[in-house]
């Protein structure tokens, strides 16, 4: 695909649209802990940080690869990768001093050498690399193998493996984008051996060619506008989109091709995102996801699951609380079916969102029943956060605040997410409970957080600018007051906690 899940969506925090920005790996500390003890003049070599990214049957593979003459005939090269391998995976006491003697022993010292033998072997692990992805990529491969066989006029060989092929593509449930793509790739081989064969003659996968090559443009040409309209609502970033209108309009006015359930669901998705209120197309896209699921790889279909969950997000921040239950469904759909999970672990912001949106249609036994029973799911460097965090939520929800504040008192609060989260629920029960002292200071210090914060968006900041000021107006006014101010809060479109604060005003 194009795009690779910068979007990660991520949604309903705080009632906001949130993303899952990659967290580093458990392991990447004590990588790093080692890595400190290999002499500082090796700190920087690329080809010590690839080495250290295999793991122990690359490792074999890749000593394989680099003593076979096919690939590699200097031995020096053998001899530099055998030394690296039994120094593997701390590489310690490693000096460019050590590395020169044990590949070139009783040679003088000679850094453009050294530089020459690292880099080959770093280009060697490179291209490890892409054989490992290539044998992952069967139609990749038979692609290749048959512009090989064309390159030689080997016709038989060629017609049989070309059949083969396209009975593959044929009968493969996918029809993404990368379906299309691998169609128009083969029609077009054929496309060009006709023309170059038979002059004159109807060239039939010409046709082919054409619409697959337009089926795999819209889909993926949607799809990436979706993701970058997407992220210039949430993060500070803007995008030159071009072609979009013309694009719109042709899908507006032709029949979206029945075959092609990728460029119907990202044109769903492109509507929902053109327009707050395309209720029609969220019916559509729901539907799509349910009867033609198996028709989309995991990943597509968790992207799409999250577009949904995200305008359900957009219309629960108007107070369409039907919406509410519509997104936590999608949530169930996508978890029970694996949909959503990612290597078998459950998202922490899908879990912290599935807790809020169940808390929010007051389902506090369900609540506690999915933490208890979920939690085993998520990263072990997420685990207890999330834990802690999401009980204080239910704890304050069914009116335990103190237990709130300790479970509270119990969360790292390093990502901005959970952070902010925390913030505004301390605001919550400081106000409850007439902590005055309390809530003035944290206030204040929250202000001062997010105007210092660089890493939200201006759009997301306001929106917990405004709930503060909108908390400091609370305790200024007499209840008489409130009316007007309630008022206020309904009509502000960037605001968090509507609800509570409109609770409060009541």
């Amino acid at each position: 695909m194009i795009i690779n899940y910068l979007l990660n969506l991520n949604f309903l925090k705080n009632q906001k649209i949130n993303f899952n920005f990659p967290a580093s790996k458990p392991e990447t500390a004590v990588y790093l802990s080692a890595f400190s003890k290999v002499h500082p003049q090796m700190t920087r070599s690329k080809l010590l940080e690839f080495l250290r990214s295999l793991n122990t049957r690359e490792w074999k593979s890749f000593l394989e690869m680099v003593e076979s003459p096919f690939f590699n005939r200097n031995a020096a090269l053998v001899q530099m990768c055998v030394f690296l391998h039994q120094k593997a995976p701390q590489f310690e006491d490693i000096s460019r001093e050590t590395l020169f003697e044990a590949v070139f022993p009783g040679e003088a010292p000679d850094d453009a050498l050294l530089n020459h033998t690292m880099s080959f072997l770093l280009k060697l692990g490179h291209q490890f690399l892409a054989l490992q992805q290539l044998e992952q990529q069967p139609l990749l491969q038979a692609q290749l193998t048959l512009q090989g066989l064309l390159d030689r006029n080997l016709e038989k060989h060629y017609r049989l493996l070309y059949d083969k092929t396209h009975k593959q593509l044929d009968n493969s449930p996918l029809r993404d984008a990368r379906h299309h793509y691998n169609r128009y790739w083969i029609e077009n081989m054929e496309a060009n051996r006709r023309a170059q064969s038979a002059a004159r003659v109807f060239n039939a996968p010409v046709q082919a060619v054409a619409d697959h090559l337009d089926y795999f443009y819209l889909a993926e040409k949607l799809r990436c506008t979706c993701h970058m309209l997407t992220s210039q609502v949430v993060l500070a970033t803007q995008y030159n989109l071009q072609l979009v209108e013309e694009v719109y309009r042709f899908l507006q006015n032709h029949p979206l091709p029945e075959d092609a359930p990728a460029v119907h669901a990202y044109f769903y998705v492109f509507q929902l995102l053109r327009d707050d209120q395309a209720h029609p197309s969220f019916e559509a896209l729901k539907s799509l996801l349910e009867s033609r699921a198996k028709q989309f790889s995991q990943q597509e279909l968790a992207e799409l699951y999250q577009y949904a969950i995200n305008y359900c997000n957009f219309q629960i921040l108007k107070l369409r609380e039907a919406f509410v239950e519509e997104a936590l469904q999608l949530y169930i759909r996508g978890v029970d079916s694996g949909i959503l999970l990612q290597n078998d672990k459950l998202s922490p912001w899908h879990y912290k969102n599935m807790i809020k949106l169940a808390l929010r249609l007051k389902k506090f036994d369900w609540t506690e029943q999915f933490i208890q029973q979920n939690t085993h799911l998520l990263e072990d460097a997420f685990r207890d956060d999330a834990f802690f965090y999401n009980l204080a939520e239910l704890y304050y929800y069914t009116g335990r605040l103190d237990e709130a504040l300790t479970f509270l008192n119990k969360v790292d609060f390093s990502d901005i997410h959970y952070n902010l989260g925390a913030k505004v629920l301390l605001v919550k029960i400081y106000y409850e409970t007439e902590a005055s002292d309390a809530l003035e200071s944290l206030l204040h210090a929250f202000k001062t957080f997010l105007q210092r914060n660089k890493v939200i968006s201006e759009e997301l900041r306001l929106t917990y600018l405004n709930f503060i000021q909108m908390v400091r107006q609370m305790l200024r006014m007499k209840p008489k007051q409130y009316a007007a101010l309630r008022e206020t809060v309904l009509q502000q479109p960037l605001l968090t906690d509507k609800n509570w604060l409109i609770r409060m005003l009541s």
